[in-house]
């Protein structure tokens, strides 16, 4: 492959489908036209000849469309003679290369598999692990309201993995929590280490489309009354509504069982006969998990304290197997029936000694209560005068349970505090190699909990967890690669304390503090703004 430098004609390059680039932000293309229109183009773009007098760009599309819009009539360029193998290192080194988003990432390394259909040599062309090229891959499984999210980076890089997972069974759900988890940063940095507590909370909200109530087919297993659902006096048409168009056999036969008696409004008995035929009809027990996973329609996620959130997925086999339990239930009743009217009644000295042993156990109960109240009001009496010692092991308990609620988010932060691995090219470029961010949260959190059980005086103690939160304040993301630079959230109650404004200010370099203070003045306006040149270098 040869290359030839020069001034080539506007008129006579076009913009290339291959470009991996679909999404070119108004704002930073608008600062971009302004800085070719002041310095004109800094960094030659990348062409390819056609054959034809003309050329294909192969990296530089943003210089380019600037350029038009500068009126300029001619642009540096670096002029390539390639063969099909080379033009796709082209491609290749563009994709590195370009301030890609994920998803046009993904699609970009989906065009060179489709072409050249081995996944291994496209990893090693483009210089990324054969894992991390899968994970990209991955990305075009999610539907398409979570790409667009994910697109416009909305939506943190390291949730796309359980999102996967939750949109292989069901897209819908995939959408619900990808908003979700939009709206709630700090809960955005809990999901991908439990997905399960978030989707919980996602199927208790209400969800609209058009003003029309949503209901993702996600029925969870294991929950004493039925799935989890939004609160609602209809519970029973909310489940329904998760079956579809498989709603009315379960209907039909639910309506088929006989009505329960109620003497009042408010008759206790028929409440509890109510509730328990809703439980055993609508209620997934560990039997209907085991026949869901058989079946391909159970959809797992983990949880925290190793509980693990099961969900069927599947509309007509969940209505199947609904019908089943509700003719299972109506056998039950018609059991019990049976075996009340074959009972021999009670004669009258039975009746009265259980009705006295109720008593006895009654007032047994009653005693209980009052007691346990009375050690309660000692207990809060004791604790009130109670003037506890800050030692080591308090401030160990506090500082494991602020690592356990806030400790992953900071450990992502401060892996960028801690010397890496190197390698040089033969360039002599220095590049960092930084664990990925879920594996970095497992092993500096794990290495923080080790540090704080280690710990011999509270000062050692806390500053385990102070080290974490002001890493996570004062961390600069800019040393990252774009794949991983997925945003470091910190959480609200955090962001606002100004007394880790205070330790920041008081712990941070004078490197870290003069980088503050130049990013808080701003560029001097007698000299091109660095965004501007990084804007160059980068297009």
């Amino acid at each position: 492959m040869t290359a030839t430098l020069g001034m080539v004609p506007l008129a006579r390059i076009r913009a290339s489908a291959d470009n991996p680039r679909s999404d070119f932000d108004d704002e930073r293309m608008a600062e971009l036209i302004e800085s070719v229109k002041r310095h004109g183009i800094i960094t030659p773009l990348t062409l390819s000849c056609d054959g034809d007098g003309r050329y294909a760009i192969i990296a530089g599309e943003r210089r380019y469309r600037a350029a038009k819009a500068a009126k300029l009539r001619e642009v540096p360029a670096q002029v390539r003679e390639v063969d099909g193998e080379a033009l796709m290192l082209a491609v290749a080194e563009n994709v590195i290369r370009a301030d890609l988003s994920p998803i046009e990432e993904a699609r970009a390394y989906r065009r060179l598999v489709d072409e050249h259909g081995d996944t291994a040599k496209v990893a090693k062309l483009v210089g990324k692990s054969e894992p991390l090229l899968s994970d990209r891959l991955d990305l075009l499984r999610l539907p398409d309201q979570t790409q667009e999210l994910l697109a416009a980076r909305r939506l943190p890089l390291a949730c796309a993995p359980a999102l996967v997972r939750i949109a292989e069974r069901e897209p819908r759900l995939a959408d619900l929590a990808s908003l979700w988890l939009v709206e709630r940063p700090r809960e955005a940095s809990a999901f991908p280490a439990a997905p399960g507590e978030i989707v919980d909370d996602v199927l208790r909200a209400e969800w609209t489309d058009d003003g029309s109530p949503v209901h993702p087919v996600a029925y969870s297993v294991g929950g004493f009354r039925g799935p989890l659902v939004p609160s609602t006096d209809d519970r029973l048409a909310v489940l329904l509504e998760k079956l579809g168009e498989h709603a009315q056999t379960v209907e039909r036969a639910y309506a088929e069982l006989p009505a329960i008696p109620q003497a009042s409004e408010h008759d206790w008995h028929a409440l509890q006969a109510e509730e328990r035929r809703e439980r055993e009809c609508f209620a997934l027990t560990e039997a209907d998990a085991d026949a869901a996973r058989a079946f391909g329609c159970l959809l797992e996620l983990p949880g925290w304290n190793g509980r693990e959130h099961r969900y069927v997925t599947d509309a007509e086999w969940l209505a199947d197997r609904l019908v089943q339990k509700i003719a299972a239930h109506a056998a039950e009743e018609a059991d019990r029936k049976q075996g009340k009217r074959d009972a021999p009644a009670p004669n009258g000295s039975q009746d009265d000694a259980a009705k006295e042993e109720r008593r006895r156990e009654r007032e047994q109960q009653y005693g209980a209560r009052v007691s346990a109240r009375s050690r309660n009001l000692d207990l809060g009496a004791a604790l009130a005068c109670w003037q506890p010692k800050l030692d080591t092991e308090a401030v160990k308990l506090l500082g494991s349970l602020v690592l356990e609620e806030h400790g992953r988010a900071a450990a992502w932060a401060h892996r960028l505090c801690v010397d890496q691995p190197t390698t040089t090219n033969k360039q002599g470029k220095v590049t960092t190699r930084y664990p990925r961010g879920a594996e970095a949260e497992r092993e500096h959190q794990a290495e923080a909990m080790a540090a704080l059980a280690r710990a011999r005086t509270p000062e050692d103690a806390a500053a385990v967890v102070l080290r974490l939160l002001v890493a996570q304040r004062l961390a600069d993301t800019e040393g990252l690669p774009n794949a991983d630079r997925q945003g470091i959230y910190e959480p609200q109650l955090l962001a606002s304390s100004e007394l880790i404004g205070k330790l920041a200010r008081r712990v941070a370099p004078a490197s870290v503090k003069k980088h503050l203070a130049e990013q808080q003045a701003g560029p001097p306006d007698d000299r091109p703004a660095p965004e501007e040149e990084a804007l160059d270098e980068a297009a």
